[in-house]
């Protein structure tokens, strides 16, 4: 029996070592020397995680770098150009993995810049199901017709921010209501609100227990009205 209990033990040891394996983001080799900035430690935008770093270095120019992450990333490698960006990607296990490189001349500072992109395409993947539900039932609460059209997922030690943007026909007086209604069965109550210059755009400020939001509403020249959500949730200062 004793001997049943140690191989299960053991089996569920191995288990858990693989999934912590599955789960291991991929580390991105900078050139040496290279100076790093913070893009997003880690967002979601449609769905899909992802970690993003910025890099620049004086070291290398374009075509140095290029190469140099050609040869280490490896082999298979997609190359792209954009503009005056050279884009590689790679699918790294369930990962893929995408450096952006472009020149940079700013303020005596002369070399290449750069961000290398993470993106969790397993977990993605995975979540589908999931991630369409949430996406109907969220649309579910608003007028007919409405669609998302881009979502923006960031996390900032315990600051969460939620970026939501969705695009209908309805009038922008409508769509002021259902934000109203929308955001108040979330907890978030309207704060203030300001009409521009014309009266087919308006912010408007929500406030609740930890978190806040700011919307915009505006009319396009097509017609259609668009609706930018943006929440922040953060957690409340310590009471002394």
């Amino acid at each position: 029996m004793k001997h049943r209990i140690k191989l299960c033990i053991a089996s569920m040891n191995l288990c858990m070592c693989l999934v912590a394996q599955a789960h291991e983001w991929p580390v991105i080799e900078l050139p040496p020397r290279a100076d790093t900035f913070a893009v997003g430690d880690q967002f979601t935008a449609n769905g899909l995680p992802m970690r993003a770093k910025g890099f620049r270095t004086k070291d290398m120019q374009l075509a140095q770098a290029v190469e140099w992450f050609k040869r280490s990333l490896g082999q298979p490698l997609v190359e792209n150009k954009f503009g005056s960006k050279v884009i590689l990607g790679r699918a790294q296990g369930g990962y893929y993995v995408t450096v952006q490189i472009e020149n940079m001349r700013d303020d005596g500072f002369e070399g290449v810049k750069g961000m290398v992109a993470v993106s969790d395409v397993a977990a993605f993947n995975a979540s589908k199901s999931q991630q369409a539900f949430e996406v109907l039932r969220w649309l579910d609460r608003w007028p007919s017709g409405t669609q998302e059209m881009n979502r923006m997922v960031s996390q900032d030690f315990q600051k969460k921010s939620v970026y939501v943007s969705l695009r209908n026909g309805h009038s922008v007086e409508l769509n002021r209501q259902a934000l109203i209604d929308v955001l108040q069965q979330d907890g978030l109550a309207l704060e203030r609100e300001s009409v521009g210059v014309v009266s087919d755009r308006m912010s408007l400020y929500f406030k609740g227990l930890e978190k806040e939001a700011i919307a915009t509403i505006a009319k396009t020249k097509q017609g259609n009205t668009e609706i930018v959500i943006n929440t922040i949730t953060h957690p409340s200062e310590v009471k002394k």
